[in-house]
């Protein structure tokens, strides 16, 4: 039987995961934050369509979402491995350099053939980047 601090710890775990959940959600889902990655350079990042692929889950289309980012179901996974068994076991280490390796993977695979000519892979010609090379060339 576990003792009575592990099960708080773990309480306050599954706390902490839903508040993060619910964070997300109001962040992504209704404020409508933009990235700032995007916004600087008017290219798009590594994890470009998360939020709308994860608006997309939320309403339960699933295909909108892997259309929208292929590895959307990838963030819930990362985050309770990281709640629940923290950063410092060697097996997540190793499993987060995988993933790392895959969104590369998936962000090389969508920028040779999707940018910039298909949502969310476009070229953001609002950006600052952009609007100064605009300027000044």
């Amino acid at each position: 039987m576990k003792k009575r601090g592990d099960l708080i710890r773990m309480a306050q775990r599954c706390a902490l995961a839903v508040m993060v959940a619910a964070l997300c959600y109001l962040l992504f889902g209704l404020i409508g934050t933009r990235c700032l990655f995007r916004q600087i350079t008017g290219l798009p990042c590594l994890t470009c369509g998360m939020s709308r692929a994860w608006l997309c889950a939320l309403r339960l289309d699933f295909a909108g979402a892997f259309c929208w980012h292929p590895l959307f179901w990838s963030v819930p996974l990362i985050a309770l491995t990281l709640i629940f068994f923290g950063a410092r076991r060697r097996w997540v280490r190793q499993g987060l350099i995988a993933f790392l390796i895959l969104f590369l993977a998936v962000y090389a695979v969508r920028m040779a053939f999707l940018f910039p000519t298909d949502p969310p892979m476009t070229l953001e010609p609002d950006a600052l980047f952009p609007r100064l090379l605009n300027r000044y060339f």
